[in-house]
């Protein structure tokens, strides 16, 4: 190897370490400190234009030194080394190559009056355009040359303008025939762009980025064609699935700007939380109890749902979603659903700091109230007596609450749902889902209770009954002044004591028994109270009146002996008979 093949050899390794964007050899007329700071220390990634192929075989060759530069510097070509390179060691090759590079390097550096390499950024001002070719100041003896489309950013469809005087940035693709070969920066190696998102940084000004993908922890965005990271926790208030900010742009805020533009954290939640500030004190000027506006359910507890109004939210708690009974507000509401409320009551938060902030303030908020109320309708249609369906929709230990009409329940007590047998669990008798008849008992509209019978009411049940029959019945309860009695159709009378057929004065507690089987004569019917009046005296007298009759109206069977009126009227007729044969 010669020291021709090892000086050019070191020369193409010259530009992957110009690109390292050491801001220290990137010393030209327009560059400043601060831009020659952001230079990235190490860029690996190329254009994929057709210029940045162009870079990479300029830079990949030696520079050419030919013509007015090469006779400027004759002695670039160095003599053999020493020792033969099979005889050297890596190290004594190394350094011999640094050595050479060093030399070539200072050799060029005073041919084109500048310190400039291959792959080398730097800002350029623009000397005269001939045709598409825009030639430019870059701080050197040589001059420096650029095609128009190369100042013009990828993607872009308007033909860029340029003038005499006007600063670019450009990167040095390659150096030869003294003519310094200037092409596109790429956006992720740009120093103007860098130096744009620092002061962004600094202004807290919102820029436009895309998101391009996710990684471990956030989102992958493009700002300015350089990268940058989003966290997840930042790109929304509410973050929604990964997939749906893919390929979108929004509005960023740079939130850190470290290693001269090689980390650069973005948030998108810090610009939509100012906006959101804003909005709920627009809002609450104007806002006061009683309003009715339009918001989006944002989330759902069991107690609630949080809807937002445009910049604050409130709560309509579960009993305010609507008129009927709501155990879980989830299976009527839904976050992202568009409903309608009214504000009931706004209130400051209990924390001192939070106090007069906007967005804590505390909204109670309300769906139900805007909707018709069903009792309205359910006192014009229900009467007591009338008979109704509904569905069983929950079950209490003391009874069971039967749907009528959407928020309207009638609840049926355990005692009104069956007469055959005493119910302690009225899960026993009815289940939720359960479609049932029942009568309306009662009605308290101040109160917006409905009482149900799931058997037959009393009326129904005296209207059952005839004045003068004899019925079986058992003894329910005990008084002093009579004796109530279930009868076998379910209805309930009163035996007073007079009728009980014991002397006056007697303990009735001490002669009857609570379930005693005794026989009863229905006395009076109050067929539109459901009372009933009945007598075991009367009773028993009618027994006996039925036995004497029924004794005196019975035939004698034959071979047995009769009253002596039957016997003379049987032979009486036999007389009659035996005269007409």
């Amino acid at each position: 190897m010669n020291n021709d093949q090892n000086v050019q050899q070191q020369d193409q390794a010259a530009p992957a370490a110009s690109e390292t964007g050491d801001s220290q050899s990137s010393v030209t007329a327009e560059t400043t400190p601060e831009v020659e700071a952001a230079a990235p220390a190490a860029p690996s990634d190329e254009p994929s234009s057709e210029a940045s192929a162009a870079t990479e075989q300029g830079e990949a060759e030696s520079p050419d030194v030919s013509g007015s530069v090469a006779a400027e510097m004759p002695e670039l070509k160095t003599g053999k080394p020493e020792l033969p390179a099979e005889e050297m060691s890596f190290a004594e090759m190394f350094e011999l190559a640094e050595k050479q590079s060093q030399e070539k390097r200072q050799k060029l550096k005073a041919a084109i009056g500048g310190d400039l390499r291959p792959g080398q950024i730097i800002f350029a001002k623009v000397v005269s355009i001939a045709g598409n070719s825009v030639f430019l100041d870059v701080g050197a003896k040589a001059e420096g040359v650029i095609e128009k489309s190369e100042l013009q950013e990828e993607g872009a469809e308007e033909e860029v303008e340029v003038k005499e005087g006007d600063k670019v940035e450009a990167r040095i693709r390659k150096i030869e025939g003294g003519t310094i070969v200037l092409g596109r920066v790429p956006p992720h190696l740009s120093l103007r762009r860098r130096e744009e998102l620092k002061e962004a940084h600094r202004t807290k000004t919102a820029v436009e980025g895309k998101v391009k993908g996710t990684n471990k922890g956030g989102f992958e965005v493009e700002v300015k064609g350089i990268p940058a990271f989003c966290p997840s926790s930042q790109i929304d208030l509410r973050p929604k699935k990964s997939d749906f900010y893919i390929n979108k742009a929004f509005e960023f805020q740079v939130v850190e700007f470290k290693d001269g533009g090689r980390n650069i954290v973005i948030s998108r939640r810090t610009i939509l939380e100012e906006e959101q500030r804003k909005k709920a004190a627009a809002l609450l000027e104007q806002l006061e109890e009683g309003a009715v506006l339009k918001g989006e359910v944002t989330s759902i507890k069991d107690y609630g749902a949080f809807v937002d109004l445009g910049g604050i939210e409130g709560l309509v708690h579960a009993t305010e979603i609507s008129h009927g009974h709501v155990a879980k507000p989830q299976m009527i509401l839904k976050p992202g659903q568009d409903v309608e409320v009214m504000v009931l009551k706004i209130e400051e938060p209990k924390d001192e700091k939070k106090k007069g902030l906007p967005e804590h303030k505390k909204l109670s908020l309300s769906m139900k109230a805007l909707q018709a109320d069903p009792w309205d309708r359910a006192k014009a249609e229900f009467k007591e007596g009338d008979k109704v369906k509904g569905t069983v929709a929950r079950i209490q230990n003391f009874g069971a609450f039967v749907q009528l009409l959407p928020g309207v329940d009638g609840l049926v007590h355990v005692s009104a749902m069956t007469l055959d047998r005493r119910i302690r669990n009225p899960g026993d008798v009815v289940k939720v889902g359960d479609e049932v008849e029942a009568t309306v008992t009662s009605t308290d509209w101040s109160k917006r209770r409905i009482g149900l019978s799931m058997v037959k009411t009393p009326q129904e049940l005296a209207n059952e009954l005839k004045q003068g029959k004899v019925m079986e019945g058992k003894v329910d309860r005990i008084e002093d002044f009579g004796v109530f009695v279930k009868l076998s159709n379910g209805a309930r009378g009163l035996v007073p004591a007079r009728e009980t057929g014991t002397s006056q004065g007697t303990d009735l507690k001490k002669t009857f028994n609570s379930g005693d089987e005794i026989k009863v004569l229905v006395q009076d019917v109050d067929k539109k109270n459901g009372r009933i009046r009945m007598s075991i005296r009367a009773a028993r007298e009618a027994e006996e009146r039925a036995e004497y009759a029924g004794f005196i109206n019975k035939k004698p069977s034959d071979g047995k002996l009769g009253t002596l009126g039957d016997l003379l009227k049987g032979k009486l007729g036999d007389i009659r008979q035996s005269l007409k044969d």
